[in-house]
């Protein structure tokens, strides 16, 4: 059963990226040190941090947290409230939460991708 989009998921979700998360000294600099509101720097952070634990989510996880960021993304959410949820490691604030979100949605969707050509094989 596919489960509606929401927007009280995310905060939760993007907890990896928050000061009280356990992080490995590398990735916890990776973070530190990004620029997060450039998407290269953006990328490399959600592969190194993100990607490990958002593959081995469920098929039905990974899909919702998809679902949900494009749906609010396609109606014009600002993702304020989500991202002012967490304290983020980040030096910098986010200045543009869209901006964010789209980043984030490319790379789950690549995660995602990937995951299915492997099951394929």
């Amino acid at each position: 059963m596919k489960r509606n989009p929401n927007l009280s998921i995310l905060p939760g979700f993007l907890f990896i990226f928050d000061i009280d998360y356990p992080h490995e000294g590398a990735v916890e600099e990776l973070i530190c040190l990004a620029d997060v509101n450039d998407s290269s720097d953006l990328i490399r952070v959600f592969d190194a941090a993100l990607k490990p634990e958002f593959v081995g989510y469920s098929e039905s996880d990974r899909c919702w947290i998809i679902d949900t960021i494009s749906y609010y993304l396609e109606r014009g959410e600002t993702f304020v409230e989500v991202l002012e949820k967490r304290s983020f490691l980040f030096s910098d604030e986010i200045v543009d939460g869209r901006g964010f979100m789209r980043v984030l949605l490319e790379c789950l969707s690549l995660y995602q991708a990937e995951i299915g050509k492997v099951k394929d094989l």
